[in-house]
C-alpha cells in the first residue's frame, strides 16, 4: 500500500501548482454588451493581473467581426488605429473608441502575454452593437390630429441619456407634430454623447 500511496502525490501537487499558476493570469472586461449609438464614444473597462516576476511582452486589443468571425488587432487596422486609445497604467487595458460606425460592430476583448506565458485573455470578450436612431410615430396617436414621435434605435442605449429634438434643422423642445401648417415639417432626433442625428421624417 505504502508504494501506491507515495506514487499517487507527486501527480496531485503538480495539479495544484498548475492550477496556481494560471489563476495568476487572468483579464477582467467591465461588462458583456455595449449599445452605442454611430458617433459616439465607447470605452470599454478593462484590467489585468500577472505575478510581478512576470514581464509583459505584448499586449493589444482585437475584434472578431460578427459578419465573418475575422479577428482583427485594433493597432494594426488603418479603420481603428486613428480612432482608438488604450490605457496602459499600471495594470489599466481601457479600450477607449471614438467616432463609432456600424461597421465596428463585433465582439471585442484584450490579450496580453508575459516572458513566461502565452496568450492570456478573458473568456469571453464584450459584444459591442452600434446603432443608428430612427424617428417613428406613437402607435397610440397614429391618425389624430397631433402625434407623438418618438426616438429609438434597435438595442437598448441605457439610462442617463438625453435626447434632443429638431424641426427643418433647427432645435426644438417638442417631440409632438400636429396637422397644423405652424407644425409641419421634417423631424430629427439625436442623443447625448453623438453629434450624428437620425435621419428626417417630414410630418
Amino acid at each position: 500500500m505504502s508504494p501506491r500511496t507515495s506514487g499517487n502525490i507527486p501527480a496531485v501537487v503538480t495539479l495544484i501548482l498548475l492550477t496556481g499558476v494560471q489563476a495568476e493570469h487572468s483579464v477582467t472586461l467591465s461588462s458583456q454588451s455595449i449599445c452605442a449609438v454611430t458617433g459616439s464614444t465607447v470605452k470599454i473597462s478593462c484590467s489585468y493581473t500577472t505575478p510581478d516576476y512576470e514581464s509583459i511582452s505584448e499586449r493589444e486589443w482585437y475584434q472578431l467581426q460578427s459578419s465573418d468571425g475575422e479577428e482583427r488587432v485594433l493597432s494594426k487596422d488603418p479603420q481603428y488605429s486613428a480612432r482608438v486609445s488604450v490605457r496602459t497604467e499600471q495594470n489599466d487595458c481601457d479600450l477607449t473608441v471614438w467616432d463609432v460606425r456600424l461597421r465596428d460592430s463585433g465582439v471585442y476583448n484584450f490579450r496580453f502575454r508575459t516572458s513566461d506565458s502565452d496568450w492570456i485573455s478573458a473568456s469571453s470578450g464584450v459584444n459591442l452593437t452600434v446603432t443608428e436612431l430612427q424617428v417613428n410615430v406613437d402607435r397610440e396617436t397614429a391618425g389624430q390630429r397631433k402625434v407623438k414621435l418618438t426616438c429609438s434605435s434597435t438595442c437598448s442605449l441605457g439610462e442617463n441619456l438625453f435626447y434632443y429634438w429638431f424641426r427643418n434643422g433647427q432645435r426644438t423642445v417638442s417631440h409632438e407634430a400636429s396637422t397644423h401648417p405652424s407644425d409641419e415639417g421634417s423631424y430629427s432626433c439625436s442623443v447625448s454623447g453623438s453629434w450624428r442625428r437620425s435621419p428626417p421624417v417630414c410630418k
